[in-house]
């Protein structure tokens, strides 16, 4: 990033190719914090302002779209083909573990309890008839009585599979067969999931990302502090993070839902995902504003305007990367020989217009920008 020192001030600055300006406030609107023992500039004043061309990335690049999930969730499977017979849970229902949520037609499985029971009932009698056989016809007989009986418990068993079951209390999310409808062994039913807690992925300073602690998130509209679950090594979704934090890792976060506020799928935020212009700015460009937020200030078409910001890595000592509502064109500002509000607008000063010009080119093609009035917001 090339740097570019533009000086507002005296006519022995122009001659070491600096140009002069000064500068009228138009429109001032004084939001800034005072910066050490610098003098605020009045209309009129001549001050001397450093500043560098700023190159911004967009948001899009480092963008990835976070929503909750339940903590748990589980997908019902048909246990062997059959027909859909009832349908006992309705979408976004609450049921109990163990409530009934599909019943698929059971007549087969229940012949084949009739079948093995009837088995039983001719190996009991046969065991009976066998009394006073030896100990190998006695044995024989009591192994086809446990045979059957297991015939019967397994045709029991398959039975109670025609009715498909929530595994845990929670709620019915999605239906996914209708009554009548033909299904082969393994075809999802029906999604039961645990809302009472909800969890999301995201990225996170690692040196916050504590499991146990808390960190801001922010579901839509709402602003919560959600528990730590787990630290992980950072998912692939958010590797473009790497290029403007320190370190990073992911996060699984656990949010509290036991009232219900919340639903998955709500969209959620965290501030190490940017959502405006990136841009890498001198450590000294970086000032507070009175809520305990940062700002830096730049140059717009000649205006000065405040810029709130996001801090996120540094780079190296004296540079770091921000986000805010950067525009192209924008040029930070870094040193100042005056404190400058927002909505101050520079004006070449009278100085600039003759100082440095070279004789053999009396009318350059390039000149100082004609002050405009600055724009409202940014």
């Amino acid at each position: 990033m090339s740097r570019q020192h533009i000086v507002f001030g005296s006519a022995c600055l122009a001659s070491c190719g600096l140009a002069l300006f000064s500068f009228n406030s138009v429109g001032q609107e004084s939001r800034s914090e005072s910066k050490g023992a610098l003098p605020m500039a009045a209309a009129g004043d001549q001050v001397i302002v450093k500043r560098e061309a700023t190159n911004i990335e967009p948001p899009h690049k480092y963008k990835v779209t976070l929503s909750l999930e339940p903590i748990r969730s589980v997908t019902l499977t048909a246990p062997f083909d059959g027909i859909v017979r009832q349908m006992d849970g309705k979408p976004n229902s609450k049921v109990q573990a163990q409530t009934d949520i599909v019943r698929l037609d059971n007549t087969i499985a229940k012949l084949k309890v009739v079948r093995a029971e009837a088995a039983l009932k001719i190996a009991l009698a046969e065991q009976k008839k066998d009394a006073n056989e030896d100990d190998l016809g006695k044995s024989l007989a009591q192994s086809k009585v446990d045979l059957a009986k297991a015939d019967v418990d397994l045709a029991k068993y398959l039975l109670e599979q025609g009715s498909v079951r929530a595994p845990f209390s929670g709620e019915v999310q999605r239906l996914l067969v209708t009554e009548g409808q033909f299904v082969k062994a393994g075809d999802p039913l029906a999604v039961v999931v645990d809302n009472s807690k909800l969890r999301v992925e995201v990225p996170a300073e690692r040196s916050t990302a504590n499991p146990g602690k808390t960190l801001p998130l922010k579901i839509e509209s709402t602003e919560v502090e959600a528990k730590v679950d787990t630290v992980l090594p950072l998912d692939t979704r958010f590797g473009a993070l790497r290029d403007v934090f320190d370190s990073v890792a992911s996060a699984v976060l656990i949010v509290d839902n036991a009232d219900g506020k919340f639903k998955p799928g709500q969209s959620a935020y965290v501030p190490l995902i940017p959502r405006q212009p990136v841009a890498e700015v001198p450590s000294s460009a970086v000032g507070n504003v009175a809520d305990g937020q940062r700002k830096v200030q730049v140059v717009r078409h000649g205006v000065v305007r405040d810029i709130p910001i996001l801090l996120m890595g540094s780079v190296g000592v004296n540079r770091v990367f921000v986000s805010g509502a950067f525009a192209e064109g924008d040029e930070v500002i870094y040193e100042l020989s005056h404190q400058l509000g927002d909505g101050f607008q520079l004006k070449p000063s009278a100085a600039a217009a003759t100082a440095g010009k070279d004789p053999a080119n009396p009318n350059p093609t390039t000149t100082p920008a004609t002050p405009t009035k600055p724009s409202v917001g940014f």
